[in-house]
């Protein structure tokens, strides 16, 4: 006897795959987290200074804290992407 609708088979011809819940809410945040990002960007569109050591420029405030934002995870990957000394080796 064949198992039907068992664990690991394809689903049937015609029907729909079953709903993935983490996919399905992963996508609803990062809906509202691209809204948000589009309103603030929106809202913010004024002009402010920048102050390096030597040099001071204008930008919009959004563009500066999307920057700063890609420096942080550019930052924090690099630095947990970086081995760990292994304990293979030790006594």
């Amino acid at each position: 006897m064949a198992d039907v609708g068992g664990a690991g088979q394809a689903p049937a011809r015609g029907s729909k795959p079953p709903r993935d819940r983490r996919r399905d809410t992963w996508l609803v945040v990062v809906g509202i987290a691209t809204v948000m990002l589009v309103w603030f960007a929106v809202d913010n569109r004024q002009s402010v200074p920048v102050h390096f050591w030597v040099h001071t420029a204008h930008a919009p405030i959004f563009l500066v804290v999307i920057i700063t934002a890609a420096l942080s995870v550019a930052v924090t990957w690099l630095v947990m992407r970086r081995r760990r000394p292994s304990r293979e080796g030790r006594s």
